[in-house]
């Protein structure tokens, strides 16, 4: 039997959570379920589409991920799809676009009357079937046009790349959607003897470092992170805070020749 990952905005003070759960355990008490997070900010779709991006490929492939966020979104239909191997179940609120490259190899609409709860009534029994077949539930209607949104995306010229930050960890580190690869054509674009600069806020960076322990408690840090994402931090400190920078703030690296 497949994994199945658990995912909601549902918070970890009431009952939501547990009864999710109970729900699980009455079905299959067998079944192995993993929480990936349930502090994602309510409503927020991007905030669960990056979270989920980060993590679901590190599960074995047939995992059945669990997305339990803004359940309610404009009476969003429930379903299921194949992407690369995995699994997902939820809800058609544009979360799936957010946070999947391409196309999916197959969606289907689950079968289940939609309740003031269907995270417990419709996802878990259709979670559950699918961790145990292998594959979508059969008597689920095909899918053809699911709700698509656009994230932010990057603007690159000769001599700039300007992207936003997508994200902001439990530590305060500010993750953008500038990747390493783009960077790297940046510089390899702009000659050996480039030089370029990172301005975000207020500040200006003229270098990268390798690791946040590069530099003093309390100095801000530039780096890519282990996945690749252009990362600002502040060592020991929350830069979100002292920086006062949030979700789609700007940042942008100059390149000079």
């Amino acid at each position: 039997m497949a994994l199945i990952t658990f995912t909601s905005d549902f918070g970890t003070t009431d009952h939501y959570v547990a009864a999710v759960k109970a729900a699980f355990a009455s079905r299959d008490p067998n079944q192995q379920l993993i929480d990936i997070s349930h502090e994602i900010r309510p409503f927020d779709i991007l905030h669960a589409a990056v979270v989920l991006k980060h993590v679901f490929r590190a599960f074995p492939k047939g995992t059945v991920h669990l997305v339990g966020v803004d359940s309610m979104k404009d009476k969003s239909k429930p379903i299921a799809l194949l992407y690369d191997g995995y699994f997902f179940v939820g809800f058609d609120s544009g979360v799936f676009s957010l946070l999947l490259e391409d196309e999916p190899a197959a969606i289907v609409e689950l079968e289940g009357e939609v309740s003031t709860f269907s995270v417990k009534d419709v996802l878990v029994p259709a979670a559950i079937q699918i961790a145990k077949g292998g594959q979508l539930p059969n008597e689920g209607k095909a899918v053809k046009e699911w709700k698509k949104l656009l994230g932010r995306q990057l603007k690159v010229t000769k001599k700039e790349i300007v992207g936003n930050v997508i994200f902001v960890d439990h530590y305060g580190n500010l993750i953008t959607n500038i990747d390493r690869t783009h960077f790297e054509k940046m510089l390899e674009l702009n000659g050996k003897e480039a030089t370029y600069g990172i301005r975000f806020g207020r500040e200006l960076a003229e270098n990268l470092h390798n690791d946040f322990t590069d530099v003093k408690s309390g100095d801000c840090f530039i780096l890519f992170n282990s996945y690749g994402e252009l990362q600002i931090g502040i060592n020991k400190g929350n830069a979100a805070e002292l920086l006062g920078l949030g979700i789609d703030a700007p940042v942008i690296i100059e390149f000079f020749t």
